[in-house]
C-alpha cells in the first residue's frame, strides 16, 4: 500500500508538470471598440474608432489576460456624410504608423497608403537543358495626401518599389508633407446625450427634437448588452450630420472573436424617419469623393433635372416649328 501511495505521488506531480494549473475562471480573449473623436467638415464627419485585443498567456502555470501590444492597437477611420460611410484605412501608432486624418488650421488632410505585390521583370534561364520563364515580384507602396474640403484634393503623390534584393525606386516630391501627420486629432463633438421619456430615445439639438421608439434599437443592442439596454441607450449621444443626426455610442463595446465588425451597436442615422445603423467595415480602403466628380458631387433632386429636360424639350420643340 505504501509503494502504491509514493507512486500515486509521483504520478499526480508528473501531470502537475505537465499540465500547469490553471486559474478558477477560464480565460477568455476579446476585443474592444470605442470611438475615439468624431470630427465635424462640410456636411461631413470623420469618426476615428480605435481597437484594443486581449489575448490569453500562461504566466505561473495560470492563464492570464494581457493587452496584445503593439498589434492588437489601432486606429481604424471613417468618413460619412449621412448616407455612406467610407472607410478611409488603418493605423497603428504604436508601430509608428501615422495617422490616416489630421487638421491643419481648421482643414482637414487625408493619408492613404495602399500596397501590393506587383511582377516587375521576367527572365527566362536554362536548368539542365529546360527553359524556364521566372517572374520577379516587388512590393509596390503608393501613398497619397488629399486636402479635405466637402471635397477632396489630391495634392501629393508618392510610388515606391521595393525589390527583392533590398533596393528600391521611388518617385516622390515634397516628402515633407508627411510631417503634416505627427499626431492624431482628437476632439469630442458637441454631441448632445439622448433621454429616456415614454419609451422614446428623445435627442434635442438647437431647435429640432427628434423622438425615436426604444424599441428600434433592440435588435442591434440588446444582444451585446442584455438587462442593460436602456442604461447603454440613455448614454448614447447625437449630432447633425447631413439631412438627420448621428447617433453613436461614447464607451468600449466588448466583443469576442466570433462577432463581426458590422455588427457592433457603435453608430447609427435617424433621418426624421428611420433608424439605421451603420455598419463599419474593414477591408479595401475607399478613396474620398474628389472634387469634379459631377457623380458624386451632385445635390440636385431628381426631379427637378426631370422638368428643366422637359421645359428644355418643348423651348427647342417651339424653336424648330417656327423656323
Amino acid at each position: 500500500m505504501h509503494n502504491m501511495y509514493k507512486s500515486f505521488k509521483i504520478s499526480f506531480l508528473i501531470l502537475l508538470l505537465i499540465f500547469p494549473l490553471v486559474s478558477g475562471e477560464t480565460c477568455k480573449p476579446y476585443e474592444t471598440y470605442s470611438i475615439t473623436s468624431i470630427l465635424p467638415s462640410n456636411g461631413y464627419v470623420f469618426i476615428i474608432v480605435h481597437h484594443s485585443e486581449w489575448i490569453c498567456e500562461r504566466v505561473a502555470g495560470e492563464q492570464t489576460l494581457r493587452r496584445n501590444m503593439p498589434d492588437g492597437e489601432y486606429n481604424l477611420y471613417y468618413l460619412f456624410n449621412g448616407s455612406k460611410l467610407l472607410f478611409l484605412g488603418k493605423s497603428n501608432p504604436l508601430l509608428g504608423e501615422p495617422p490616416i486624418v489630421t487638421e491643419i488650421n481648421g482643414t482637414f488632410y487625408i493619408l492613404q497608403r495602399k500596397q501590393m505585390v506587383v511582377p516587375y521583370k521576367n527572365v527566362t534561364v536554362t536548368i539542365n537543358g529546360e527553359t524556364r520563364n521566372i517572374t520577379f515580384t516587388a512590393k509596390k507602396i503608393e501613398m497619397r495626401v488629399y486636402r479635405f474640403d466637402g471635397c477632396a484634393s489630391l495634392i501629393w503623390n508618392c510610388t515606391i518599389l521595393e525589390f527583392q534584393n533590398g533596393t528600391e525606386r521611388t518617385k516622390c516630391n515634397r516628402t515633407e508633407i508627411l510631417s503634416y501627420f505627427t499626431s492624431t486629432p482628437q476632439k469630442r463633438p458637441p454631441g448632445v446625450r439622448g433621454v429616456i421619456e415614454n419609451g422614446f430615445i428623445v435627442f434635442r439639438l438647437s431647435n429640432l427634437t427628434y423622438r425615436i421608439p426604444v424599441t428600434e434599437f433592440d435588435r442591434y443592442v440588446s444582444g451585446f448588452f442584455g438587462s442593460k439596454t436602456l442604461n447603454v441607450l440613455s448614454a448614447f449621444h447625437a449630432l447633425p450630420v447631413g439631412e438627420g443626426i448621428l447617433i453613436y455610442y461614447p464607451r468600449n463595446v466588448k466583443v469576442n472573436g466570433s462577432i463581426f465588425i458590422s455588427e457592433l451597436p457603435l453608430m447609427f442615422f435617424y433621418d426624421g424617419k428611420n433608424l439605421t445603423h451603420i455598419k463599419m467595415h474593414v477591408g479595401r480602403v475607399q478613396e474620398p469623393p474628389r472634387c469634379g466628380d459631377f457623380s458624386l458631387r451632385l445635390t440636385i433632386p431628381e426631379s427637378l433635372i426631370i422638368i428643366t429636360g422637359v421645359i428644355l424639350m418643348f423651348i427647342l420643340a417651339y424653336l424648330f416649328k417656327s423656323n
